[in-house]
């Protein structure tokens, strides 16, 4: 079914084409229009042929949004250490300043559009697994797909330049009906050679040091992560562990982002900043423990959760870190007075949601995400003596992991995840973290324990048993 043509969208392209010639220097031309609704793997999948390695994914954790991005009109980069969320907005905001906009429908998440993630420390040397990524790299797609309940919004993103000539939109135009018009989805399964765990005991070792730095009072709490290293037969494709963690962690945020050779994937529970308009909605995510076999003990599981010392602390740092970033730019906050439980397949966590209007229209959600990263939950407290501990004990790149990972609009909307529950794939290797709050009454034995829970998502998806951790 042929969907786009291109009468409609020719007087705006040529608007783009001519003001590229003005400025003498590339202007995005982008054309947003409501579409029959279609699966959002099927359009992933489509473009695997023509744009592995130009491709992103993400489903809100209701469910309420999904957007994929096929083709890069352009990549974001940034690897400044102290000013890399300012300078990415401003970039993008002079992006969007010149750009010419064909859209009447006004819609969050269509249009024009920037998908990534941030480094969790731009500081940390940069291990060869890392490589294809920037400390921010952030995708504007040439082709978008955006589901919002019932309906489907289909985004061309085009990078006009000063020699480009006006019948190069039938090119697009010819590409994105071929891709629309993809009627099978054939994912196949992959075969693991080697999960290897990451130097287990020292790892242990490591936290029991920690521990004592955190009984001398040095620091409230610091949060370590480590990995596993999986080997493949061949390079996997992210469309099949990408499948498989929409259908195991329905509840969760999803995500895949390809760079180059790389692709960082995952699913993850916790939201670190959604902004609508002048809406902006956080969550504290702290404190876990795991699912019980039975309703009966699953409940009972809860509850000593909800009553245990050490992880009601651990939450309630989180809270109180969150509530301050908040105050600062927003009014009409709203902080319930307890945590609940928040369930998902391998572990229930403490959660309490906190919500606020900004108090400036000009407040842009990067400026929350900068402030919120790394909350608690993913460094510690005090956030620079942690940070530095993380650094000298981990002797590990975390990546993009437990970094910010979202999307932002023209319109300054837009919604970032904690990127845990996460693993990166480079070539023939995954590999897989997962972390853990250690606090001065933590256990190395517990808290390895823990860990071990939080890498079955990630090694399901890939086509791993939990046995084998």
């Amino acid at each position: 079914m042929v969907i786009i043509q291109k009468p409609k969208i020719n007087i705006a392209f040529q608007e783009a084409v001519l003001k590229a010639k003005k400025l003498n220097r590339p202007v995005l031309f982008s054309h947003v229009r409501k579409i029959d609704k279609m699966d959002p793997l099927f359009f992933y999948h489509a473009g695997l042929p023509l744009y592995q390695g130009e491709r992103f994914y993400w489903k809100d954790k209701g469910g309420e949004t999904t957007i994929v991005g096929i083709g890069s009109s352009f990549i974001f980069r940034n690897d400044l250490k102290e000013s890399r969320f300012e300078d990415m907005d401003q970039e993008w905001k002079r992006f969007i300043h010149e750009a010419v906009l064909d859209d009447g429908l006004s819609e969050a998440a269509t249009g024009p559009l920037i998908f990534g993630g941030f480094s969790f420390d731009p500081s940390q040397k940069k291990e060869v697994e890392w490589t294809d990524f920037s400390q921010a790299t952030l995708q504007l797609p040439t082709f978008m797909l955006t589901v919002k309940g019932d309906n489907a919004y289909l985004t061309i993103n085009i990078l006009c330049s000063s020699h480009d000539e006006e019948d190069i939109i039938d090119k697009y135009i010819e590409l994105i009906n071929d891709l629309l018009n993809q009627s099978s989805l054939l994912i196949t399964s992959q075969t693991l050679k080697d999960t290897m765990e990451i130097a287990p005991e020292q790892w242990k070792k490591t936290v029991d040091e920690v521990v004592g730095q955190l009984k001398m009072g040095e620091m409230e709490k610091v949060v370590l992560a480590r990995k596993l290293k999986v080997s493949f037969e061949d390079s996997p494709q992210s469309d099949f562990i990408l499948q498989n963690l929409l259908t195991q962690q329905p509840d969760s945020f999803t995500f895949s982002l390809e760079v180059l050779n790389s692709c960082f994937l995952g699913a993850s529970p916790e939201r670190l900043v959604k902004k609508t308009g002048e809406e902006i909605f956080s969550t504290c995510l702290a404190g876990s423990i795991g699912r019980g076999k039975s309703k009966v003990e699953d409940r009972q599981l809860g509850q000593e959760l909800l009553a245990d010392h050490k992880n009601r602390h651990e939450h309630h740092l989180v809270v109180e870190m969150i509530k301050n970033v908040l105050e600062k730019y927003c009014k009409d906050i709203d902080l319930p007075k307890q945590p609940s439980l928040m369930k998902v397949r391998d572990i229930q966590h403490l959660y309490t949601p906190i919500k606020g209007k900004v108090s400036s229209s000009n407040t842009s959600i990067l400026k929350f995400v900068e402030q919120l990263h790394p909350t608690p939950a993913l460094g510690g407290v005090p956030r620079e003596k942690a940070m530095e501990s993380i650094k000298e004990s981990e002797k590990m790149d975390r990546g993009l992991y437990a970094g910010p990972i979202g999307w932002l609009d023209a319109k300054g909307n837009g919604e970032f995840a904690v990127a845990i529950r996460s693993g990166l794939i480079n070539r023939n290797h995954s590999y897989l973290y997962a972390g853990c709050g250690v606090v001065s009454d933590s256990n190395s034995e517990s808290e390895y324990i823990e860990t071990k829970i939080k890498f079955r998502p990630m090694l399901r998806a890939i086509g791993g048993h939990e046995d084998e951790i």
